[in-house]
C-alpha cells in the first residue's frame, strides 16, 4: 500500500488528522496544491481502505461521562473469543476493544457517567458474558495524550 501513496498523500493525511474538519480547500493551500487534487487523492485513499471514516474527539468528562476505565479481559477458552468480542461490542459504553497478545485475551476501553453507571455496566452486563473467565480494571484518573502519528514517505532500498 505504501508503493502507491506519496508524500502529497501523506501531507494531506498529517493535516486532517489533526482537524478532520478541515476543508479540502484549505489542506490544499497550505500544500500548494489544487482542492480537486485534494478531493481525488482522498478518494484513492477510501478505495484503498486506508481510510475507513472520520471522527470527533470528544471531552467524555465536559459531557457528564467522568470515569474512563481499561479492562484486561481473560477467556475461560480462546474458541470464545468470538462471540465475547460480539456481546462486548454491543455494549454502547464499551468504546475500544482490541485482541492483545501477553496477559490479557482482551483489552477494552470504556467511558461511564461515575462509579454507580461503572459498577452497573462491569456487574450486570460485561460479568454476565459467557465465557470470561476473569477481568482486571483500570481506572483513568487523566489522559495526557490523544493524537495520530506523523506519516512521512519512506523511501524503499
Amino acid at each position: 500500500m505504501r508503493n502507491k501513496l506519496d508524500q502529497v498523500d501523506f501531507n494531506i493525511l498529517n493535516i486532517l488528522a489533526e482537524n478532520a474538519q478541515t476543508p479540502y480547500t484549505d489542506v490544499a493551500k497550505q500544500l500548494i496544491v489544487s482542492p480537486g487534487t485534494v478531493h481525488m487523492r482522498m478518494r484513492k485513499m477510501r478505495e484503498m481502505g486506508l481510510i475507513t471514516g472520520a471522527t470527533l474527539s470528544l471531552d467524555y468528562a465536559k459531557m457528564g461521562w467522568k470515569m474512563t476505565i481499561f479492562l484486561g479481559i481473560f477467556l475461560s477458552e480462546i474458541s470464545l473469543f468470538k462471540k465475547v468480542m460480539k456481546r462486548l461490542n454491543e455494549i454502547e459504553e464499551v468504546v475500544k476493544i482490541h485482541h492483545v497478545t501477553g496477559k490479557y485475551d482482551i483489552f477494552i476501553k470504556m467511558h461511564a457517567r461515575d462509579s454507580f453507571h461503572y459498577k452497573q455496566v462491569y456487574q450486570d452486563e460485561i460479568l454476565s458474558i459467557s465465557g470470561i473467565r476473569g477481568i482486571e480494571s483500570f481506572i483513568s484518573i487523566e489522559e495526557n495524550l490523544e493524537r495520530h502519528i506523523q506519516f512521512v514517505e519512506v523511501e524503499e532500498d
